[in-house]
């Protein structure tokens, strides 16, 4: 998870990497300046920046994006998504979901249970397949 509060992390990786070492081709960097809480990002805001590509030896070169993506939005952010990794010279790239796709459950006995939702990332995914 790339953030500011995880600079420490992902500056030491990107300084070894400009010491002529490449990157482990298990990690891929995850842009998430919501830190998990769900914040979206806003308009066009995902990173461009090429040097959080990770590449691999099968030709993949891949980035992740998060940040309030839920499926009102996941239409908008893919697309931004797509923009950006090539932006960036990546050929695929992934979302993070979570809060986004999650539902509370009120029941009879007026407990709540905060649940994943497989409705809300089936849909989701129809949404993008749209496009």
């Amino acid at each position: 998870q790339k953030n500011d509060e995880t600079e420490p992390l992902w500056s030491a990786l990107l300084n070894n990497n400009s010491n002529g070492n490449k990157l482990p081709e298990n990690i891929v960097f995850l842009h998430d300046e919501s830190k998990g809480t769900g914040k979206e990002v806003s308009g066009d805001g995902l990173s461009t920046d090429p040097q959080f590509v990770t590449s691999s030896s099968f030709g993949r070169k891949a980035v992740g994006f998060a940040g309030g993506i839920k499926p009102s939005n996941v239409k908008f952010v893919a697309e931004s998504a797509l923009r950006a990794c090539a932006a960036s010279n990546g050929n695929s790239f992934w979302i993070d979901m979570e809060s986004g796709v999650r539902t509370t459950l009120l029941h009879p006995d007026g407990t709540k249970e905060d649940i994943f939702d497989l409705a809300k990332c089936y849909g989701c995914i129809d949404l993008v397949c749209e496009s």
